[in-house]
């Protein structure tokens, strides 16, 4: 696996999945839409149809009927599935999830990420508070008044971006909205348009953003304070490393969303490393130390610093910065796809290719500390763009 090879970076989470709901996966290239069908994306026992938003990589499975309550299922991506270039999936990535016992019937709601003003060669976005229906995040139900321009959505951090042609006009306020043909992955629309404004700066802002280190996540200074905050919230569905396919082949560690995971989790950041980095063995629900190294570690805190960007006062996009110059097959690929990575490494499906554990750790411990207390580190202006 390298950032030549297709890979699904993120997918549907793990527990408390609504009956009524897709279920999505998203490919960290460009994908063939033609190879992502009934036949490559696989839920078992469960008919249903397939479809795939080009504008934002991810294949959609709609089941025929509302699924079973309370009821794990597992799902493939199978080496079918192929990029535009016509290079098939290095191997085939299985998932699992287990239902709720309701359906997803209330309305998502969304607001707009603030940062002060908006660099005129920049984006606005939004976030929403649920998982949402990518496909129907678009031109027609992203608008600014006045613009035409292009509209993404990211899974990971349900944010949503739109980015005029040609850019903003400097130190302008303009109007934005965001209809109700916007849709939950439950089929639920917005109550109402959502009616915003925004203003522009006077000149052109380079793009800045936070991440923190374990030990500052751990610690009681600012950036445990914004965890203490913000964790509950953002990690509403637990905080999952490795892949979680419930007592299948793959292994994971995961922290539930209340005090006792974010306590555990406090712990297990600043643990003795218990011997070198290594694939799971087990599967660990809050555990507050590891024998797997440091790589666990930092993909925890890596986990948290993409999870966070974009909420309360730090800047969206980390996620997406991509890696260049350190003569690696991961050259290319953004954050979120090494993340992706790493979680693959610790699952037990084999690391990324010319990489050992340990220099994936390097990576991944550099990557937490390129914008450490929101300040560019050497290594980030050097390897990150």
């Amino acid at each position: 696996m390298n950032s030549s090879t297709p890979i699904v970076v993120a997918t549907t989470q793990n527990n408390f999945v609504g009956t009524n709901r897709t279920i999505f996966v998203q490919f960290s290239h460009d994908m063939d839409a033609s190879s992502i069908n009934s036949s490559t994306f696989v839920v078992q026992g469960v008919a249903g149809s397939v479809s795939y938003d080009a504008a934002n990589r991810i294949g959609v499975f709609k089941a025929a009927a509302d699924f079973a309550i309370n009821t794990v299922y597992r799902y493939t991506i199978t080496t079918g599935a192929r990029d535009s270039q016509g290079v098939h999936l290095p191997q085939a990535f299985a998932f699992a999830f287990r239902t709720r016992s309701t359906l997803d019937l209330s309305p998502p709601t969304v607001r707009v990420i603030s940062q002060g003003c908006v660099s005129p060669d920049g984006s606005i976005q939004v976030v929403f508070d649920e998982a949402m229906e990518s496909s129907t995040i678009n031109t027609s139900t992203f608008l600014v008044a006045g613009l035409t321009g292009t509209v993404t959505y990211d899974p990971l951090t349900r944010i949503a971006s739109f980015t005029p042609t040609g850019g903003f006009a400097a130190n302008t306020t303009y109007n934005g909205t965001i209809t109700t043909g916007v849709t939950d992955q439950g089929g639920v629309a917005l109550a109402s348009d959502f009616h915003f404004t925004f203003t522009t700066c006077p000149e052109n802002h380079p793009p800045s953003f936070c991440s923190y280190t374990k030990g500052g996540y751990a610690g009681p200074g600012a950036p445990g304070q914004f965890f203490d905050a913000h964790y509950a919230d953002t990690f509403e569905n637990d905080l999952t490393i490795g892949i979680n396919d419930f007592s299948g082949p793959q292994h994971h560690a995961r922290w539930t969303a209340d005090d006792t995971g974010a306590t555990s989790l406090k712990s297990f950041l600043t643990s003795a490393a218990g011997g070198a980095s290594s694939a799971f063995t087990a599967d660990y629900v809050n555990p507050t130390a590891t024998s797997n190294g440091i790589l666990p570690e930092q993909t925890a805190t890596l986990t948290l610093n993409i999870g966070f960007s974009g909420v309360a006062s730090d800047p969206p996009g980390f996620g997406d910065l991509k890696l260049k110059n350190t003569g690696t097959s991961l050259d290319g690929a953004t954050v979120n796809d090494i993340l992706a990575f790493a979680n693959n490494a610790l699952a037990g499906n084999g690391l990324p290719s010319g990489f050992t554990f340990s220099s994936l750790n390097d990576l991944i411990d550099n990557i937490n500390q390129s914008w450490d207390d929101c300040n560019q580190s050497d290594w980030g202006k050097q390897h990150l763009e």
